[in-house]
């Protein structure tokens, strides 16, 4: 059903094209929109000596942003479009994604009533889709914690999307090296940092589900049989306007050198939205990690107060439980630091408090 669909979306945008060379373009326009969040950052048991630490941290509830969007109507219902967006600590001004300009995102395309089709650096799906079934999002503390492909994008990617019905889309995405900084696009090695997937996506009424199949492999010409498949699936549901509910699980195998791996992850959430600007959300998240005793968990909520349309205050608490001598912290496996790094086997708790602006 799904190639079928695929094709008849390959189709329509056929006949977009055609009918884009016989009409004259209406409109163009480019947008500048952005995030600045920023905020005190508090957590306990941190570095080998166990510390407190306590510093400025940026893009907590959602990452610090600048971006430009461009929309251009080609006629008979086709448009091109463009996003250039930079991810930016707004502690420090530094631009982040590894000092990338435009690190966020960075593609061009079409696109129409059928869907899309689109060229660049993009979010993956399970960053774009997967994300918007917890309760955090893509914040700092979310399910990234536990499973880093929650806030992956993906370099050299060619992504189609198709609106099969109007509450089902569909899915499909190929790149030919997902990382540009650590391999890929090899000559005689078409499988080195090759990641694909399909993805579908129903989003009616009170009722949303997800399901997304991804696949990488390795980044050398050595590696390129290694390989790291994610089957996510989400679903929420929301009872009333003010009171929604959302989960999800994941299942992650790995094969590096031969060496396979298994992993589950589960999480359950709700949101209220208590009366007029306030808000409340948790979430539990929980990693079982297959052929190994260290399954952490962690425990997250939120505070917001919406001061305008634009504008809001937050408070973020997180918890980990670590078992089985994991070392998950507030922050996930490890930060290649000594000051936030977390003794295996021991438990973290962390607090931050944030003023989040979009414009």
């Amino acid at each position: 059903m799904q190639f079928k669909s695929l094709g008849i979306a390959a189709g329509t945008i056929a006949a977009s094209f055609l009918m884009a060379g016989t009409a004259a373009a209406q409109t163009s326009n480019v947008t500048i929109y952005g995030i600045i969040d920023a905020g005190p950052e508090i957590i306990n048991n941190a570095g080998a000596s166990a510390n407190t630490l306590e510093r400025i941290s940026s893009g907590n509830l959602t990452g610090s942003r600048i971006g430009f969007r461009g929309v251009e109507d080609l006629g008979g219902g086709l448009a091109a479009v463009f996003t250039l967006e930079n991810g930016l600590d707004v502690s420090t001004g530094a631009a982040l994604q590894g000092g990338r300009l435009f690190g966020r995102q960075a593609f061009v395309g079409l696109q129409g009533n059928w869907g899309s089709l689109l060229l660049g650096r993009q979010n993956s799906l399970q960053l774009d889709w997967m994300s918007k079934y917890n309760t955090m999002d893509n914040a700092t503390w979310s399910s990234k914690v536990l499973d880093a492909s929650f806030s992956d994008r993906v370099d050299n990617e060619v992504k189609l999307s198709v609106k099969v019905a109007d509450p089902l889309d569909v899915s499909a995405y190929y790149s030919t090296g997902f990382d540009s900084t650590k391999g890929g696009e090899i000559a005689g090695s078409a499988k080195a940092g090759r990641e694909y997937g399909l993805g579908t996506q129903y989003t009616g009424g009170t009722l949303r589900l997800a399901a997304l199949y991804d696949s990488k492999n390795g980044q050398t010409a050595v590696a390129a049989s290694d390989t790291d498949r994610h089957l996510t699936f989400g679903a929420r549901y929301r009872f009333t306007e003010s009171v929604e509910a959302m989960g999800g699980y994941l299942f992650r195998k790995q094969d590096t050198a031969n060496v396979v791996t298994r992993a589950d992850m589960y999480w359950i959430g709700a949101t209220w939205q208590v009366i007029g600007p306030w808000q409340l959300s948790a979430s539990y998240y929980h990693l079982n990690q297959k052929e190994s005793a260290q399954d952490p968990s962690s425990i997250v909520t939120l505070v917001k107060y919406n001061l305008s349309k634009r504008t809001d205050l937050y408070l973020i608490n997180s918890y980990v439980m670590n078992r089985g001598g994991s070392n998950l912290g507030v922050n996930g496996f490890g930060s290649g630091t000594a000051t936030t790094d977390i003794t295996p086997g021991s438990n973290q708790f962390g607090t931050m408090f944030g003023i989040r602006h979009t414009f």
